[in-house]
C-alpha cells in the first residue's frame, strides 16, 4: 500500500513537470488568440515589415518619375601675382599706339593709351575672381530595364512580407493553442490532486474513528497522514506551476502582467468532445510552403535584375543655370545658360562582373528550389505524422474515458464496502490510486489529442480555422 501511494505522488508530481513549459489562455481559446493576433510583439513586427516594403516599392517608382534638383554655390579664386612691370606697360601701350589709325587725333590716341595703361594696371592689381551660380535641372527617365524589373521585384517582395505575416499569425497561434491546452491538462491536474485529497481525507477521517475504536493501527493513521502531506505539497506545486503558465502566456500574448487569465475545463474538454473536424493536406496551403514560393519569386526577378545591366539607359535632362562672375566680393550681375538634351548609358564590357552577378542569382534559385522541394516533402510527413498521432490519441481517449468511469464505479463500491467493514484499508487505498491514475491518464490523452490536432491543423495550412 504504500508503495502504491509513492508511485501515486510521484507520478502526479511528474505529470506537473512535464507541463511546466508553456502559457495558459483566457476562458476563450478565441479570445487570447484575438488578443495575441493584435498585440503581439511578432505580429507588430510583421506589419512594420509589410510598412517597410510597400515605402520600398514607392522608392522603386520613385526613380521612374521627375528627378527636380536645385543647386546654388558661391567662390573666391585666388589668381597669382600677374606683375605687369612699368618698363612692360609702355611698350605695350607703345605697340597699341602703332595700331592705331593715323586719323586719330591726338587727344584720342592720348585717351586710348590712358585706357590701355589703366587696363593694365587694373589687371596688375587682380588678386582674385569671384563666381555665383544658381540652377535647377529636371531628369526623366525614358528606358531602363533596370527600372521595370525592380518595381517587380519590390511588388514580390511586398507580397512575401504579407505571407511571411501569415506564417508569424499561424505560429504564434500554434504557440498560443498549444500553451492553452497545456495550461488547461495542468489544471485538470490540479482537480485531480484535489481529488485525491478528498478521497484521502475522507478515509483518514473513517480510519481515524476505526483508530480511536481499536480497530486499525496506529502506524496506518500516520502512513495516511504522511501520504495526505505529500499531495499538499503536490498541489502546491501544481498552482505555482499555474501561476509560471499564465505569466508565459501573457508576455507571448502582449498582456499587461496584472491581467487576469483563467481556463474553463469543462469547456476544454466538451470542446475536445464535440469536436468533429475533417482534414486534407495541400502543401500550396501552408504559409510555409507559400513564403518559399514567393521568395522563388524574388529570386527570378533578381536574376532579371543582374541581366538588365546588360542594356541601354535612355533619360532626358534641362538645366536652367545663372552665373555672375567679378573681381569683386560682391554679385552684379547674372548670365542665363539653358540646356536640353538625352543621355544615353550603354554598358559595354565589364570584366565579366555582371556575368558572375546573374550566375550568382541563379545559384541561389536553384539552391532555393531544392528548400522548397525539402519543406514539402518535410510538410507532408509532419501531416501524416500528426494525423496518425491525432487519430491514435481520440481512439484512445475514449477507452481512457471507459476506464476512467470503471475506476470510479470500483472506488465507490469498494468505499461502500470499506464503510462496511467489507474492504480493508489497503483495498480502498489502491482503488482509489487507480482510479487517480486513470483521471490524469484521460486528461492526459485529451492534450495529447488536442497538440496533435494544433500540429494537424499548422501542417495542412488550416491553424486558424479554429479562430473562426
Amino acid at each position: 500500500m504504500e508503495i502504491r501511494l509513492k508511485v501515486l505522488a510521484t507520478f502526479l508530481f511528474g505529470a506537473v513537470l512535464a507541463g511546466s513549459f508553456q502559457a495558459s489562455g483566457q476562458t476563450k481559446l478565441n479570445d487570447i488568440i484575438s488578443y495575441a493576433l493584435e498585440h503581439s510583439r511578432e505580429v507588430k513586427k510583421a506589419n512594420y515589415q509589410i510598412e517597410e516594403a510597400k515605402y520600398a516599392k514607392r522608392e522603386a517608382i520613385g526613380h521612374g518619375l521627375p528627378q527636380v534638383e536645385a543647386s546654388t554655390s558661391y567662390s573666391k579664386m585666388i589668381l597669382p601675382e600677374i606683375g605687369i612691370s612699368n618698363e612692360a606697360s609702355q611698350q605695350i601701350a607703345g605697340m597699341a599706339n602703332l595700331l592705331i589709325n593715323e586719323s586719330v587725333t591726338a587727344e584720342q590716341r592720348q585717351q586710348i593709351t590712358n585706357s590701355i595703361s589703366g587696363m593694365l594696371n587694373q589687371l596688375n592689381n587682380l588678386d582674385a575672381l569671384y563666381t555665383a551660380s544658381a540652377g535647377i535641372q529636371v531628369t526623366q527617365l525614358i528606358y531602363s530595364q533596370a527600372y521595370w524589373v525592380g518595381l517587380k521585384t519590390a511588388k514580390k517582395a511586398e507580397e512575401l512580407y504579407s505571407i511571411l505575416k501569415t506564417k508569424s499569425e499561424e505560429d504564434l497561434i500554434a504557440e498560443v493553442a498549444t500553451g492553452y491546452y497545456q495550461a488547461g491538462s495542468l489544471m485538470l491536474q490540479l482537480q485531480t490532486v484535489d481529488k485525491s485529497l478528498n478521497n484521502l481525507k475522507e478515509i483518514h477521517r473513517m480510519v481515524e474513528l476505526s483508530y480511536q475504536n481499536d480497530m486499525v493501527k496506529e502506524s496506518q493513521v500516520n502512513r495516511l497522514k504522511v501520504t495526505i502531506s505529500n499531495l499538499e505539497v503536490t498541489k502546491q506545486t501544481v498552482q505555482n506551476g499555474i501561476t509560471i503558465q499564465l505569466n508565459y502566456l501573457k508576455a507571448l500574448a502582449g498582456m499587461p502582467e496584472d491581467t487576469a487569465l483563467t481556463i474553463d475545463t469543462t469547456s476544454l474538454i466538451n470542446d475536445f468532445i464535440n469536436n468533429g473536424h475533417s482534414f486534407d493536406f495541400n502543401a500550396e496551403n501552408v504559409p510555409d510552403y507559400q513564403a518559399l514560393i514567393k521568395q522563388n519569386e524574388v529570386y527570378e526577378q533578381q536574376v532579371r535584375l543582374s541581366k538588365a545591366k546588360y542594356y541601354p539607359t535612355l533619360a532626358a535632362f534641362a538645366k536652367i543655370s545663372y552665373s555672375s562672375y567679378n573681381t569683386e566680393m560682391e554679385i552684379k550681375k547674372f548670365s542665363n545658360t539653358n540646356t536640353f538634351g538625352l543621355s544615353l548609358t550603354m554598358p559595354i564590357f565589364a570584366s565579366g562582373s555582371d556575368y558572375a552577378k546573374v550566375k550568382q542569382a541563379k545559384l541561389k534559385q536553384a539552391q532555393l528550389q531544392q528548400d522548397i522541394l525539402k519543406t514539402k516533402d518535410l510538410l507532408t510527413v509532419s501531416y501524416n505524422n500528426a494525423f496518425l498521432e491525432y487519430q491514435t490519441s481520440k481512439d484512445m481517449v475514449t477507452a481512457q474515458k471507459e476506464n476512467k468511469d470503471l475506476a470510479m464505479k470500483v472506488y465507490h463500491q469498494t468505499s461502500l464496502q470499506f464503510q462496511e467493514g467489507m474492504a480493508s484499508m489497503a483495498d480502498l487505498l489502491n482503488v482509489n490510486s487507480d482510479f487517480l491514475q486513470a483521471d490524469n491518464s484521460y486528461n492526459q490523452q485529451i492534450l495529447k489529442c488536442k497538440t496533435a490536432e494544433i500540429k494537424m491543423l499548422k501542417a495542412s495550412g488550416k491553424l486558424k480555422n479554429i479562430v473562426k
